[in-house]
């Protein structure tokens, strides 16, 4: 997959084509994909986007491959932008995930990607947030934000944040409660859609894990 050479190319185009990156770092990860199985605490960088982070101790790698095959079994509620998102969501950064596979139910998630603004380039953080929320209820008929929409500080840099739970269901008709925090933080014409997922309730919530990687990434500025 290829990143698209803009955001948006029109501030007045469909917020479908706004947010379908967001909309794909949202989702957690379904059970029965293929992991690298490396358990090792990992400091992981990518000096051409100008960002580092620390994986979570006993944490998985996902390949691109992974990443593809979890979005082509999902079933969203609105099939025109499930197909809109398949074909142009772009491949993240990174993934990690909280268990090996095969795991039994919904596994916890952690994505990082990085697109560029466009038109959309000096919009403050949370008009863009505000932005992709509609087009997210759309595709998922229960979504519903449960933390605001607020200014937000990843590594220094001004951002947005959320958190918004919702049902996420694949092929096969099974259903999984999602938790989904959100981060955008623009950075010049381009933009960081950080989002860490995972079930509702229950031991593998990771809030511990999920906060220690936001305070572990570096951004160059």
């Amino acid at each position: 997959m290829t990143a698209d050479k803009s955001f948006d190319r029109s501030i007045g185009g469909k917020m479908k084509r706004r947010c379908q990156a967001v909309i794909a770092v949202a989702f957690a990860i379904l059970p029965n994909s293929t992991l690298a199985q490396d358990l090792a605490p990992m400091r992981f960088e990518n000096a051409t986007a100008g960002i580092a982070l620390t994986r979570p101790a006993g944490w998985v790698t996902a390949s691109l491959q992974t990443v593809q095959e979890n979005r082509e079994r999902l079933q969203l509620s609105d099939q025109d932008f499930q197909a809109a998102m398949q074909k142009a969501a772009t491949a993240p950064l990174f993934v990690f995930m909280k268990h090996p596979e095969p795991h039994p139910s919904l596994n916890p998630s952690i994505q990082v990607t990085l697109r560029p603004l466009g038109q959309l380039a000096g919009l403050p953080p949370t008009e863009l947030m505000r932005m992709v929320t509609g087009p997210m209820k759309t595709a998922f008929a229960d979504f519903v934000i449960v933390t605001g929409i607020s200014d937000a500080q990843v590594s220094g840099l001004a951002g947005a944040h959320m958190r918004a739970k919702y049902t996420l269901k694949n092929q096969d008709g099974a259903e999984f409660q999602v938790l989904a925090r959100m981060w955008l933080v623009p950075r010049g014409s381009f933009l960081f859609i950080i989002g860490m997922s995972g079930p509702q309730e229950g031991p593998d919530v990771s809030e511990s894990e999920f906060g220690e990687t936001l305070a572990s990434i570096s951004m160059q500025k």
